[in-house]
């Protein structure tokens, strides 16, 4: 089975952007992969999608039909895409190709909250799957919104239990000293309580430390890799955690 990669994360972050530039990374490399979009609301891709949810399923008729407003014609949709998960594997099982990349809707908790994801993931296999969760680079700047990024994260991990990649998307916002903070937050909890106490009430640090230790360690995610869609910064990273998990490290063949 075509292992399948899933692109994850909060509206915003990314997740069509890299799948863009991770297919164009590979492809300039002799490698292959095919395209789903799953978010039946996407008014613009930066990629020609393979396999597209709104052929069948898209925002539009679903507010049409059943005379919804958008957001609940979101949640309908969510539900439906599920009748439609066997077409979805025939038409990925139909091509010959080294990844599925899975483009999610731009709404975390459409996908990564509701039960009708998991049935979706089920359906279209259970073996072979990769999740990368993609961390918007301006919200991991400050040690508060680090810190709920990160536990959203762990929320979403529990739910799916696939191997999992951290990523830190659109990098290249980032100032230098930034990326610096951002990487010692990762390898050390203490490091972003100490930082946490400089800017925050009494409170809120207290509320965090009690939360980290009741996780064990906010290294259950791992460090992050930092990717840029602009620059191409940590393609290659996403190719090798890739290739481990699927391949054995080995590369591909050329194609």
């Amino acid at each position: 089975m075509i292992p399948r990669v899933y692109f994850v994360g909060t509206a915003g972050s990314g997740k069509s952007t890299l799948v863009n530039s991770f297919k164009e990374w590979l492809e300039n490399n002799s490698y292959d992969a095919i395209t789903v979009n799953l978010d039946p609301g996407a008014e613009f891709l930066p990629y020609t999608p393979d396999v597209d949810i709104r052929e069948n399923v898209s925002l539009e008729s679903v507010m049409q039909n059943y005379n919804l407003g958008p957001n609940g014609a979101q949640i309908v949709a969510a539900d439906l895409i599920v009748q439609e998960a066997e077409r979805i594997k025939e038409l990925i099982d139909s091509y010959d190709s080294d990844y599925t990349l899975v483009d999610t809707p731009g709404q975390l908790e459409l996908f990564a909250f509701r039960g009708s994801s998991t049935q979706l993931m089920t359906t279209l296999g259970e073996e072979n799957n990769a999740l990368l969760y993609l961390f918007d680079s301006i919200l991991m700047k400050n040690p508060e919104s680090y810190i709920s990024s990160r536990f959203l994260a762990m929320s979403v991990m529990t739910r799916f239990y696939v191997p999992f990649l951290s990523i830190i998307s659109k990098s290249d916002l980032l100032e230098p000293k930034e990326k610096e903070r951002i990487e010692r937050w990762d390898r050390n909890k203490n490091e972003i309580l100490s930082d946490l106490r400089e800017k925050t009430a009494e409170m809120n640090v207290q509320l965090s430390e009690a939360i980290l230790g009741g996780s064990e360690s906010l290294n259950i995610l791992g460090e992050s890799v930092f990717s840029s869609s602009e620059t191409e910064d940590g393609l290659e990273e996403i190719y090798s955690f890739l290739q481990k998990l699927f391949y054995g490290s080995d590369d591909l063949e050329k194609r």
